[in-house]
């Protein structure tokens, strides 16, 4: 069974807003370091591109933690799969078909396989994508950690 209730909100958009609702903070969370976690070595040719292509993005916008390796390392996953999905269903619609349908050995046609895959691939890739702020309703919701010496100081100054 899953956990119950919306997904807390993080103390340290907590300790921003005031702690508004004045209930006791977290003493012991943990706060991984920022930075480029290892990449996982299960990652494809595709995965690790993707990996390559994420890294800096995440880090520019300071969601990164060497703690999201294999999170980061599962949207990789997710993302090389649709892609060959994808590629597989070009493959099959160069064969005179749609590569949407197919027909079974019994002579029915049905939807392809692929399909399924691929809604899947998007289905996973979108909700890991929500938890780094890929998303642009995602980032309306992300607070980036501060940068080490960070207090926030000069924006003050000129916002």
């Amino acid at each position: 069974m899953g956990l119950r209730g919306p997904a807390p909100k993080p103390t340290s958009i907590r300790e921003r807003e005031g702690n508004r609702a004045r209930r006791p903070l977290p003493a012991h969370e943990p706060r991984p370091q920022l930075g480029e976690p290892e990449m996982p070595k299960y990652l494809d040719r595709e995965g690790r591109q993707e990996w390559k292509r994420l890294v800096p993005i995440l880090l520019s916008i300071r969601v990164l933690s060497t703690a999201d390796g294999l999170e980061l390392g599962n949207l990789c996953q997710a993302y090389s799969f649709l892609v060959q999905a994808h590629q597989a269903m070009r493959l099959a619609s160069k064969g005179g078909g749609s590569g949407l349908l197919m027909k079974t050995p019994g002579g029915y046609v049905q939807q392809s396989p692929l399909i399924g895959i691929i809604n899947g691939q998007v289905e996973i890739i979108n909700r890991i994508s929500r938890e780094f702020g890929l998303t642009p309703s995602s980032r309306t919701r992300i607070e980036a950690l501060a940068e080490p010496g960070d207090d926030g100081f000069e924006d003050e100054l000129c916002g």
